[in-house]
């Protein structure tokens, strides 16, 4: 399978926040959710992917470009902050973007404009977040990336804008040599359109793999403490214990309600797997 971007040994530091030792690899053709809570390192690995931030150590390859393969790679990003001059317009973006990308498409951008809602002579400073979002997606869509980078880019989405984010995403995705990777809370969004998952926690990837394995495999166990652990340790990725029950997270769900009828084994969502993890105690 032909990766758009592979990271290898990836190191980044701030103050106190250490990403450490990231591999992760991008399958091109598909769409990879990024989940994980604030503070753990999604933004971070978005922007030395980017080249916002430089590196610590370690190596990012975007489609074997830093092989010297001379092929031209084209990326639309959408960050978590609309960085476009405040003073300017839809209109003056429009113009400058058409000056920096060799296949903006004009006609494509005002149609995203017109159907976000957006007057290109309204100025960035009277958008609200949500429109400042989405004149960032409208900009990343209209030149023809091979990859889309996006980093809460339904942030401040109404649901039917969200709704119809989402819609435009499959549509870029029916030409099968474009990649998006996409970070958001809300992981029914990811549910909705991702084909791999990859969850970060405290600077480390703790979960990476196809998103309908990820769903069919994981389960919660509920019940008392010791019939919960009498599934073996072996068994439990991590467990979280509350005032009158105990849970735990399994990634074979399966297994385990046939080894333990009499357990209540419950599918596990992106939102439980991500509250197990993080607010849970690991196996």
């Amino acid at each position: 399978m032909e990766n758009a971007v592979e990271i290898r040994g990836l190191c980044k530091s701030f103050g106190s926040f250490r990403m450490m030792d990231i591999d992760l690899d991008i399958p091109r053709g598909y769409v990879v959710g990024l989940i994980g809570e604030n503070g753990a390192g999604k933004t971070t690995l978005i922007k030395c992917i980017t080249g916002a931030n430089l590196v610590d150590s370690g190596s990012i390859t975007l489609f074997d470009s830093q092989e010297g393969g001379g092929n031209e790679v084209s990326v639309g990003v959408v960050f978590d902050e609309c960085h476009f001059f405040p003073q300017m317009n839809g209109r003056q973006i429009g113009r400058m973007m058409s000056s920096l990308f060799a296949n903006w498409d004009g006609d494509r951008y005002a149609e995203l404009m017109s159907n976000f809602g957006i007057p290109l002579d309204k100025k960035i400073k009277e958008y609200s977040r949500g429109m400042r979002m989405r004149i960032q997606v409208a900009v990343a869509l209209s030149h023809n990336p091979d990859l889309v980078i996006m980093d809460e880019a339904t942030a401040g989405m109404d649901p039917a804008a969200r709704d119809e984010f989402l819609d435009l995403v499959m549509g870029y995705m029916q030409d099968e040599r474009h990649t998006v990777l996409m970070s958001s809370h809300i992981t029914s969004d990811l549910e909705r359109i991702a084909d791999y998952i990859v969850f970060i926690h405290k600077g480390r990837i703790v979960m990476n793999g196809p998103k309908d394995e990820i769903l069919d495999g994981y389960g919660i166990v509920k019940g008392s403490e010791p019939d919960v652990l009498a599934i073996g340790m072996e068994n439990i990725v991590c467990i979280k214990r509350d005032e009158f029950s105990t849970s735990a997270l399994v990634k074979d769900r399966k297994s385990v309600i046939e080894a333990y009828p009499e357990l209540v084994v419950d599918p596990a969502s992106l939102d439980d797997i991500m509250v197990m993890v993080i607010r849970g105690d690991v196996a």
